[in-house]
């Protein structure tokens, strides 16, 4: 049924789309629609310490659908399906449950508006808005909800500022304080000449609601944060023990080597509200890119997160188990087939647990169509 609502849904906006636009005696509604997305088939292998029957193998599988529309040169609207099981970090599904239908969840549901150059105001589930050169704080597939302006403005040729704030509800209580996050960045840009980058800001996540408060989206699982339990007898349950205003600094700066573009990125953060066990940072390298056919990227992270540093529900936590409490060296090597279908292969060897931890190798092979 929920599927069924959803693709409804769909057809249905479409339908309205295609009504309104249609009234644009020199367009075609159809030339202001777009209609994208990429299917990827994963094979993924997971050997964690003193577990039982390791390897384990997964065969998984994600499937989004991006529907955009332009209302107005100065307004836009997008949403977005993805298979998801309720995951706020990942679309994966795994290949399971002997062949049962796999379930379709509203990923993206927003609108951009850009009421005058260089600024966009958006509002719904969307796309991270702020900027970003690595996942150190988020996971690249958590999709906040909120409302967010975004600007840029020229300061002189090659040099353009950034700047991001939000407000993002995470929690809705109908009898008590809401938990929320406010956001807000500043970042300059430098292109000095063609190919060569330099991105350089700051940053902050100011969580409210979150010390003494039920654990988000798993109730029973920290994704390595520090917790504490309240309650007694059987009505004992987990809460976090700290609050979180989690301050960042990013740089990255891009250049050709023989004609071959290179990426260097880095970013730290501190959560300024916990007492210890509050800092992590992530070093990365990308040479080349598998976009044109026949092209190759290779790749190298490595990330260090400490048990406070980030709220780890929302952390990158597929390649270590956690989202926090983990370091992890990740060499990748992807190769472009075709313009739209890219293979990546992707080694991570992981620490779940920074004192006394046990090792976790995760490999993963993904086959990633785009259309």
């Amino acid at each position: 049924m929920k599927q069924s609502r959803h693709w409804t849904m769909a057809v249905a906006v479409l339908a309205i789309a295609g009504a309104v636009f249609a009234q644009d005696a020199n367009k075609s509604w159809t030339d202001k629609l777009t209609i994208k997305g990429d299917v990827r088939y994963r094979y993924q292998s997971s050997d964690e310490e003193g577990k039982d029957h390791q390897p384990r193998e997964q065969h998984r599988l994600r499937a989004r659908l991006n529907i955009g529309a332009t209302v107005a040169d100065d307004l836009k609207v997008g949403i977005r399906l993805v298979t998801n099981n309720g995951n706020p970090i990942s679309d994966n599904i795994t290949l399971t449950d002997s062949f049962d239908d796999k379930e379709f969840r509203i990923d993206q549901a927003f609108f951009d508006w850009q009421p005058t150059e260089g600024l966009n105001v958006l509002a719904g589930k969307m796309a991270q808005p702020w900027i970003s050169v690595s996942d150190l704080v988020f996971s690249t597939d958590m999709n906040p909800e909120g409302v967010a302006i975004k600007g840029s403005l020229e300061l002189a040729e090659g040099a353009t500022g950034l700047m991001s704030v939000g407000y993002w509800q995470l929690q809705e209580r109908s009898e008590d304080a809401d938990t929320t996050m406010g956001s807000g960045q500043i970042a300059l840009r430098l292109a000095p000449r063609e190919g060569v980058h330099v991105v350089v800001g700051t940053g902050i996540f100011a969580f409210k609601e979150i010390k003494g408060r039920k654990l988000l989206h798993n109730e029973t699982k920290s994704f390595g944060n520090t917790t504490r339990k309240v309650g007694s007898g059987d009505t004992q349950y987990l809460v976090y023990a700290n609050d979180y205003s989690v301050v960042e600094g990013f740089v990255e700066t891009g250049f050709p080597i023989a004609g071959i573009p290179v990426v260097l990125s880095g970013q730290y953060a501190i959560n300024t509200d916990a007492d210890a066990d509050d800092k992590a940072y992530l070093g990365q390298i990308k040479i080349g890119q598998a976009s044109a056919p026949k092209t190759w990227e290779l790749g190298y992270q490595y990330r260090r997160l400490e048990k406070d540093s980030v709220l780890g529900v929302f952390a990158e936590n597929t390649d270590t188990g956690n989202g926090t409490d983990v370091s992890a060296h990740i060499p990748y090597v992807a190769y472009a087939v075709h313009k739209n279908f890219t293979i990546k292969l992707q080694y991570a060897m992981a620490q779940k647990g920074l004192d006394n931890g046990k090792d976790l190798d995760t490999f993963k092979a993904d086959f990633l169509v785009k259309f």
